[in-house]
């Protein structure tokens, strides 16, 4: 033999050099005729050799794995992953397996869309160095060089070949049935794996190109052995592959098609059988097992047990026959609503249906886009549908007298059908020529129907949310709605896009006043306090002067709208709390004082707004802590309500006025300033409380400055009594009983012009929780506008709502007046 290989490879131009082999006598002959014949020969005397990339042990005479990765240094990329998978050499696919996992990652990597050396996600450097430590185990594996083949035992060789697929991966394996006297042998000889496709396709289909794959694997095993066409068996586990593989090409599309072809020109389908899934070896190459379990799988290395035998049971090549359960089964019918009530537009129910009556068969040549005569038939027949249901007599009439009944609804509009079955009125413009037909003769519509709101809807939007009369006008061009006026009016009183733009609001009856707006108490122990500005002043006088801006703190007595203002350079709270110790020291310690939240100031600037915005929090903290310590209790008004501060509101009204006709345009100084807001309030509380007529009654009126040094601020001087020889006791009665009497006129003459209600004179609907609002906004257009749902009533003392808490878009919850939300309607209004 070793001089017929000699021969044969000389005759190619190849001289041999380098031989082994397990046969000891062989390689002492070799040595003997290297030294005889002064040949020059390499012969390796090493117990394992490499071999065309295998490593070979040649006293067992079997093929090991080596596995040789390099330790892990730096990050992990992409191209250190390939490069570590590309060591693992397996020409025969003994180690699929094992290795199909790594191909599954390296699609996951594609899937990633990661550059070359861009590091790996965690999850996939976990996977990956898990499946790494896992190779160290493949060493242990080895398999006989030798198939147990002989010269006269390759007629009875026969080829078995398994093809299997999951959703990720398909594969083929190939064994070699030796049959040699009693005993048989069988032995994996290779196998291929590929990964399943991106594009996602049926596993039915994977299992076909796993049946391919193994077509074109055991093409190439049959023309190296040589074996017989009648000892090929090929095994799947798929029934819909066996039966694709049963029938002609032709009668499967493309995809089946092509594939059942290319197999079954090598492989008929008498060579194809089934096998269960449990004995089918190429299970473990498409789903994948853990290197340390690889070695004890004898499935994989030698195929199932029944192959072992010298032959196979009939059984083992029929598809097992499944018997049919036999259950009970029931049909329930449900008659749902009619398909026209599940849309809320004409012209999307019309798209929608037609699109959906292309797919019917039978339908003729359809067009690429849409056409008017589609639209119009729905049209039709939605119409056609309700003037069944509405009007059955009317048509039998028609249908049988061609007209209706004396007593019917529709005898003053003397119907008619017209071609297609609908109702339409016949009327009196027949003779209108330069009329339509459908507005000379429209549709009839009946009242309080789905299709009416439909109808209104779509003329309503057509008409640019136009009013009553030019939406009807829009719609009898073509129908004729009974009751149209009132269904108009009921579906624009409850259109969201026009109640935003109308912006309607309530007001509730106007409340109780608070107790210390009527009882007496002394001057400025409940106060108000609220800001006006910004305003000029001046740093000092003369030429290059500079300007900064200041403002305007007000402070209002909640029984006696005596009014005290002090100028403040900023909005701070430290310039707040100097303010607020100035009016103290002067006027006296403050039991309650309100404000506006501290962040709504009407009749300010919107500078003014957006500066106190960003440091309302902390302002707010500082002052409430402060006002604490004093004793005095801070009460706020509910957030954009300035009519709930109507007092003091009243009072920056009339100082901005005062001050803007004395100073105009001229920037005063801080002194000139204090000195003009100082006249302005001695002005403001000098003020009648009431109003005055013509009677001698009225010369000396109530002002908020009686209750403060006992008369008008800018009033005439009284008597002088320093040299009056007056008794101190009397002279003390006398002051307490002119105090005394301007309490009793306070009572009598102003206390009673408190009693009417000048507005707001109506108990309105409370709202209910989880009514749907709009938030009303003043500096913002009503598109923009926040939707909410009511979360909170806040009922006042007697009991009616006039404040909410509104929940917004991003879970905000915000407190807001009725009188700054618009109520949407739940439910359609009937029309």
């Amino acid at each position: 033999m070793c001089e017929e290989i000699k021969m044969i490879l000389r005759k190619g131009g190849f001289e041999m050099q380098k031989w082994s082999s397990n046969c000891d006598e062989l390689l002492d002959f070799l040595q003997e005729r290297e030294c005889t014949m002064k040949e020059k020969l390499d012969i390796k005397l090493d117990k394992v050799i490499k071999i065309l990339g295998l490593t070979w042990d040649r006293k067992d005479d079997r093929f090991k794995i080596t596995v040789n990765l390099p330790e892990v240094e730096g990050p992990i990329t992409k191209r250190s992953v390939l490069s570590d998978v590309a060591r693992l050499f397996d020409p025969f696919g003994w180690l699929s397996p094992v290795v199909i996992s790594a191909k599954i990652l390296i699609q996951k990597l594609w899937i990633c869309n990661l550059g070359w050396d861009d590091v790996l996600p965690p999850h996939l450097i976990e996977d990956w160095l898990r499946y790494r430590k896992e190779l160290i185990h493949l060493q242990h594996i080895s398999l006989p060089r030798w198939f147990n083949t002989t010269a006269q035992n390759l007629k009875d060789m026969e080829i078995h070949g398994f093809a299997d697929a999951s959703v990720n991966t398909y594969a083929a394996v190939v064994y070699l049935k030796v049959i040699n006297n009693a005993s048989i042998h069988v032995m994996i000889i290779a196998s291929r794996t590929k990964v399943a496709p991106l594009k996602q396709i049926s596993v039915p289909k994977l299992e076909l190109c796993a049946a391919a794959l193994l077509t074109e694997l055991m093409s190439d095993v049959v023309d190296l052995l040589s074996i017989r066409k009648e000892k090929i068996f090929a095994w799947s586990d798929s029934t819909v592959v066996l039966s694709w593989l049963q029938s002609e090409p032709s009668r499967w599309r493309t995809f089946v098609a092509n594939r059942v072809a290319e197999i079954t020109r090598v492989l008929d389908n008498n060579h194809w059988n089934y096998v269960q899934s449990s004995d089918n070896p190429a299970d473990l190459a498409t789903r994948g097992i853990k290197a340390h379990d690889l070695a004890n799988q004898d499935i994989w290395w030698s195929g199932p047990d029944w192959l072992k035998q010298i032959q196979i049971e009939k059984d083992r090549l029929e598809i097992p026959q499944t018997e049919l359960e036999s259950k009970n089964a029931f049909h329930s019918y449900f008659e749902g609503e009619p398909i026209w009530q599940r849309f809320s537009s004409l012209s999307k129910m019309k798209r929608v249906l037609a699109y959906c009556r292309r797919l019917l068969p039978n339908k003729g040549k359809k067009e690429k886009f849409l056409t008017v005569d589609e639209m119009n038939l729905i049209e039709t027949r939605c119409v056609k549908f309700y003037q069944g249901q509405m009007y059955r007599q009317e048509v039998e009439c028609l249908k049988k007298d061609g007209r209706v009944r004396s007593g019917s609804s529709l005898a003053n509009l003397t119907p008619y059908l017209d071609e297609h079955g609908l109702l339409r009125v016949a009327g009196r413009l027949n003779n209108a020529e330069f009329l339509s037909t459908n507005t000379k003769h429209p549709i009839i519509i009946p009242a309080k129907q789905h299709v009416t709101r439909l109808i209104i809807n779509d003329g309503h939007a057509k008409t640019l949310h136009g009013g009553v009369l030019q939406t009807m006008a829009f719609i009898r061009r073509k129908f004729w709605v009974i009751n149209l006026k009132s269904a108009v009016r009921g579906f624009i009183r409850n259109c969201t896009t026009c109640i935003r733009d109308k912006a309607e609001t309530k007001q509730q009856l106007m409340g109780q006043l608070p107790a210390p707006r009527v009882t007496p108490s002394r001057a400025f122990s409940s106060s108000g306090v609220d800001y006006a500005g910004p305003i000029q002043v001046r740093t000092s006088k003369g030429r290059g002067h500079k300007s900064s801006k200041g403002y305007i703190c007000l402070f209002v007595c909640m029984s006696t709208k005596a009014i005290h203002l002090e100028c403040v350079t900023d909005l701070t709270s430290q310039a707040f709390i100097a303010a607020f110790r100035r009016f103290v020291a002067r006027r006296g310690h403050c039991s309650h004082l309100w404000s506006d939240n501290g962040t709504n100031f009407v009749g300010a600037a919107k500078e003014l707004r957006r500066m106190f915005e960003v440091g309302k929090n902390n302002m707010a903290k500082e002052i409430a802590e402060l006002l604490a310590n004093d004793g005095t209790t801070w009460h706020f008004i509910p957030p954009k309500a300035p009519n709930f501060g109507g007092l003091w509101e009243a009072g920056v009204k009339s100082a901005k006025q005062h001050l803007s006709r004395i100073s105009g345009a001229t920037r005063l100084t801080y002194e000139e300033m204090t000195t003009l807001l100082a006249q302005i309030e001695a002005c403001l509380n000098s003020r009648p409380l009431c109003q005055m007529d013509d009677t001698l009654e009225t010369l000396d009126p109530l002002t908020p400055g009686h209750f403060l040094i006992g008369e008008p601020l800018i009033g005439l001087p009284e008597n002088d009594y320093v040299n009056k020889n007056v008794n101190l006791l009397t002279r003390w009665q006398f002051i307490q009983n002119r105090i005394q009497n301007f309490w009793r006129r306070w009572q009598a003459d102003y206390l009673q012009t408190l009693q009417q209600r000048y507005k707001w004179q109506r108990v309105v609907r409370s709202p209910s929780i989880g009514d749907i609002v709009i938030i009303k906004e003043e500096d913002l257009p009503p598109c923009k506008w926040l939707l909410g749902k009511i979360i909170t009533l806040h009922p006042g003392s007697d009991k009616l709502v006039r404040v909410v808490s509104v929940r917004c878009k991003g879970n905000v919850v915000m407190k807001r007046p009725l009188s700054k939300l618009i109520l949407l309607p739940i439910k359609p209004e009937p029309y």
